[in-house]
Order: C-alpha cells, then structure tokens, then sequence
C-alpha cells in the first residue's frame, strides 16, 4: 500500500504558464448552454423601439470568422413608428450609446400617408434570404387601391421605400451580427474563462492539469 500526497491549487492560486495551460483545457467552458439567447433578447427589444417586430424563432447565425458566415432575420414592419424613431432616435431610450446612422426615406409624403392611413394593404416583411446569410424586404403591395380603382402612379415612390426599407434591414442584421460576435468574443476570452474556472471551484496540479479526476477518486 502506498499513500501519495498531492497539493491542489486553485485557478487563482496558479503560476502565470500554468494559467494559460489552464485557460487552453477550458477553452470551451463557457458554451455549455444557449448563450446566444441574451443577445437574442437584446436585439428583439431594441428593434421594438422602432417599430420592427421580430419574430425570435427566426433568428439564426453562424460564425465568426469563415468566409459565409452572417446572420438573419425575420419581421415586420411598423413603417409610421419606424419614421418617427428614426426622427426622435427612440431605441436610445433602451441603448443610449447606440448609432445606427439611419437616414428619413427619400420618397413621396403621399405614400408615407398611405401607410398612416392604413391603406398599405399589409405591414412590410424583412425576410432571411433563402440561401446563406441576410435580410430581404417585400412591401407585400401588388396593388394598391383608390375606391375602386388602381393608384398606378405610385410604384416608383413604393420602390424607392423598399429600397430604404432594405438599408435599415441590413443596418439592423449587422447590428445583430455584431451584437453576437462581441458576446463570442467575450466568452472565449481569457478574462471570462478564468472567471468561470474560479466560479466552478475547478482545481489543477501545479502544472495547470485539471485536477478533477483526482478529487473524483479521493471520494
């Protein structure tokens, strides 16, 4: 019989070489669980700042750093609220510091006051493209009517508010993109992984091997 005596040391506790050894075996600690689902949450708020309800089933990503990667959306679209937030900078009530640069739509008065008075027949759609990554936006009017008869003369000024309508899609997928990529970024850090290695009580040889199995064996 032979009795072997080890010292356990405590993340904190470790030699400078030992931590990064440490940090190394514990790379993915932190995606043990759905993290991306605060930023989820973050974004479908802000985005009900300005009018742009999102549906949270849709969102999906991948990433970060391989050519393809992006993220998607989809939602619809309040066109009256979004115009006023654009003009009073309403999110900021929820993310103060937050710039997104976008501008009023360059279209028609006449055709924002259709969508006012309700005679847009349905509310805008931003849309993940079929194929990768991105947004889309339909209008979702393939007619529009006066009483009973077409208005024709409107659809120049209808693309134009597509157009625009797109710019603040893209605008609002690369927020969340980015929104994601600083939250990966964050966990895989070392500051965050030795935060949680010292919060799960984790101990280690004087070498930075995890001590686990030991500690499993001495109960």
């Amino acid at each position: 019989m032979k009795n072997i005596t080890v010292t356990l040391y405590s993340f904190n506790e470790l030699e400078k070489q030992a931590k990064e050894k440490a940090l190394t075996a514990y790379c993915n600690l932190n995606f043990g669980f759905d993290w991306w689902d605060i930023e989820y949450d973050d974004f479908v708020t802000l985005c009900s700042y300005l009018g742009v309800t999102v549906d949270k089933e849709t969102i999906r990503f991948s990433g970060f750093y391989s050519q393809g990667d992006g993220s998607a959306f989809s939602a619809s679209v309040n066109i009256q609220k979004l115009v006023q937030a654009i003009q009073t900078e309403s999110w900021k009530a929820y993310a103060p510091t937050q710039e997104f640069g976008f501008t009023h739509p360059v279209v028609d008065r006449r055709v924002l006051a259709l969508a006012a008075s309700g005679i847009l027949p349905q509310e805008p759609q931003i849309t993940s493209r079929t194929r990768g990554y991105g947004v889309n936006v339909d209008l979702g009017i393939s007619v529009i009517l006066e009483g009973s008869r077409p208005k024709e003369n409107v659809f120049d000024e209808l693309e134009k508010l597509q157009d625009w309508l797109n710019l603040i899609a893209v605008k609002l997928n690369f927020y969340l993109y980015s929104l994601l990529e600083r939250q990966y970024e964050y966990l895989t850090g070392e500051t965050a992984i030795g935060e949680s290695i010292a919060a799960n009580d984790y101990l280690f040889t004087a070498d930075g091997r995890s001590a686990d199995y030991l500690t499993e064996l001495t109960q």
